[in-house]
């Protein structure tokens, strides 16, 4: 990465909020994953790409869960 500057992207910005999905291969700005926590991540190095995954979190209509 040249810089240490994060972007917002999309979703929302408040915390223990549940995820809003469709259907599979549905793209759409109104559909985000839910709130996650213990993410992992890793940097390719000859992408200059950081690729965040995962965590455990929220569904779409449940409380915390894998």
């Amino acid at each position: 990465m040249n810089d240490s500057t994060w972007t917002w992207i999309a979703g929302t910005n408040s915390t223990n909020q549940r995820g809003i999905y469709v259907a599979k291969g549905v793209a759409s700005v109104d559909f985000y994953p839910g709130a996650r926590v213990r993410p992992t991540g890793w940097y390719d190095s000859l992408r200059e790409e950081f690729w965040l995954f995962g965590g455990y979190g929220y569904g779409s209509n449940s409380s915390q869960g894998a």
